[in-house]
């Protein structure tokens, strides 16, 4: 039997013509697993923004030869695509990922996503004082937030308020506004502060007070605070939203399944750590809704669904009987679906969508 043939190469494209670099920030393709033309492979950044590599053919994928947070270039393999599945051990292993030559400073300063760049005009930060060897993305921003403003010490009275029920909330955008409503009307819990990177201390949600950013994680643990909710929509790079439910759980702090008083779970429903109904939402017999997913307004999980972690069933989508969405999957508004249907792994259904096959 002959072995099996390389039928495509994937390379870092060549995003702009002034810029050769890019920075490699999620990885999708799966060593030695098959792989179907306009599969998603990895995600590169460049200043301009974000480029998502897709497959151009169906096949098998061999070694995967980057990883995340690598520095690329252009034309650098990623991975090749064989006609059968390749045998590993006849497989040359990839040799350390090549981080290219040493980014040079911009005329300007250092180099930022536009993520970034938003994220770090947000805060006020002084671009001056940022790196210029590499580009710079949303977590190298937040970390020189939290390294510019270090932990202060809670304030007495926030510290008097602090319950067995207490919540703190991670995020300050509609999201927060939409759980701190849940909290109130459907939970024997109590909102208790705000946390949000990009928000001035002292500012407000809905009337709580924003003491700090993920520098202040610690000591509210310490200080008594139970429980920590994600309150990051994930609408723009879900990776955000997974970062701070990792931030909450690093920190001690539980994520408890929150459900809104007018949404109906079935009893033999199983809700992960995290997960979060709202309002008039369904999710019915032996359904399963992984870790941190979100089954939004109106939306309905039928019987034997299994929706992933971190997955968004946003509002008034219809989920029929057996559906599985992977993990970090955004089902847009007004979905609908047959039964049976298999919605990838950070797969995006737009709005409106009737799904009739996988």
């Amino acid at each position: 039997m002959s072995a099996p043939a390389v039928v495509g190469r994937i390379v870092a494209p060549l995003v702009n013509t002034n810029e050769p670099e890019s920075q490699v920030i999620e990885v999708h393709a799966r060593p030695f697993a098959a792989i179907a033309r306009g599969d998603l492979v990895c995600v590169l950044e460049t200043s301009k923004g974000a480029v998502e590599v897709e497959a151009e053919h169906d096949g098998f994928v061999g070694h995967i030869h980057v990883a995340v947070d690598d520095r690329v270039i252009a034309g650098q393999l990623i991975c090749e695509i064989f006609d059968a599945m390749p045998d590993p051990a006849a497989q040359p292993a990839p040799a350390p990922a090549a981080a290219g030559p040493e980014a040079a400073s911009a005329p300007g300063g250092p180099r930022l996503t536009n993520r970034a760049a938003r994220l770090a005009r947000d805060a006020g930060l002084d671009l001056a004082a940022l790196p210029t060897d590499r580009i710079l993305r949303e977590q190298d921003i937040r970390e020189a937030i939290a390294a510019a403003h270090p932990a202060r010490e809670l304030d007495p009275a926030l510290v008097a308020c602090i319950s067995r029920g207490s919540v703190v909330l991670f995020g300050g955008g509609g999201h927060a506004k939409s759980l701190i409503d849940l909290i109130l009307t459907s939970l024997d819990l109590e909102p208790l502060c705000v946390l949000d990177d990009r928000a001035a201390p002292g500012s407000e949600v809905m009337g709580l007070r924003v003491v700090g950013g993920r520098e202040m994680l610690p000591l509210l643990a310490e200080a008594g605070v139970r429980f920590g909710v994600n309150a990051v929509g994930g609408l723009g790079l879900i990776s955000s939203r997974i970062h701070v439910g990792e931030l909450l759980t690093a920190a001690g702090l539980e994520l408890p399944a929150m459900v809104d008083r007018t949404a109906a779970v079935a009893p033999s429903a199983r809700l992960g750590a995290g997960v979060q109904v709202f309002a008039n939402a369904a999710v019915w017999s032996d359904a399963e809704v992984g870790d941190g997913a979100i089954v939004n307004t109106g939306a309905v999980v039928s019987h034997d669904c299994r929706i992933g972690a971190n997955a968004h069933i946003t509002p008034g989508a219809l989920l029929s009987g057996h559906v599985e969405v992977g993990e970090a999957a955004l089902v847009g508004m007004g979905v609908t679906t047959r039964i049976g249907m298999r919605i990838g792994a950070r797969a995006i259904v737009g709005n409106g969508c009737v799904l009739n096959a996988d």
